[in-house]
């Protein structure tokens, strides 16, 4: 198994975002509190998690990318609460890395959770339509291991789709099917790598402390203009 780093819990968070008056209103402070609870809970289960990892089960997969899409959406949730939409009005310096980020949890949410069989809205992780997904392997698997014909491989990771990738570390193995290749006779595996799901909801949290940190030079009598 790649090597997967702890999350940082949200006990640091120091500047603004417990701050009653940047809401607004007490019934968004108390909703973004509810989120920040979320997003802490979350990141407890994740690092839990970890010590399951070398052998991951179906369920381990999916827990792994819900936990983290939980994060993800409390955090939009948590901008769109911000007054005056404040939490949209900060530069990130690692944006494009947290906006590519975003774009594979999509992708991957998608095509594991919610439409495994019709993922078709995320062509730059070679998810257009063409790859359906029937199962989730471990590595390990003998099934997994017998086939060792290179063009039925593949890597999923951040950077998008990457094929002929049977010797690429991987974690678990997305069982799948493709129109285009073969019209659907025989299995696609596409391998993923933990470390890229965990380096998501790293880079989601750091991008909640650098929010937290740029609000805190803000002032009451600002924000009422």
């Amino acid at each position: 198994m790649n090597r997967i780093r702890e999350i940082k819990n949200l006990n640091k968070l120091k500047y603004s975002l417990h701050k009653q008056w940047i809401w607004g209103n007490k019934e968004n402070f108390y909703l973004s509190q509810d989120y920040l609870q979320k997003i802490n809970f979350s990141i407890q289960d994740l690092n839990k998690e970890i010590q399951y990892l070398s052998k991951p089960t179906m369920k381990d997969v999916i827990y792994v990318i819900v936990l983290i899409d939980w994060i993800n959406e409390s955090i939009e949730k948590i901008q769109q609460l911000l007054k005056k939409g404040l939490g949209n009005n900060y530069i990130y310096q690692d944006l494009d890395l947290v906006l590519k980020a975003k774009g594979y949890l999509r992708a991957i949410r998608s095509f594991v959770v919610a439409h495994p069989l019709s993922t078709n809205r995320h062509k730059k992780y070679g998810l257009d339509g063409d790859f359906i997904c029937v199962d989730i392997r471990s590595k390990t698997s003998p099934f997994v291991k017998m086939d060792a014909y290179k063009n039925q491989w593949f890597y999923l990771s951040v950077d998008g789709m990457k094929s002929n990738a049977i010797g690429q570390p991987i974690d678990f193995v997305l069982y799948g099917y493709s129109q285009s290749i073969d019209q659907n006779k025989f299995y696609k595996y596409i391998g993923v790598s933990f470390s890229d799901l965990y380096g998501v909801a790293e880079l989601l949290v750091d991008s909640l402390y650098e929010l937290d940190k740029n609000l805190k030079n803000l002032k009451k009598e600002v924000i009422k203009k």
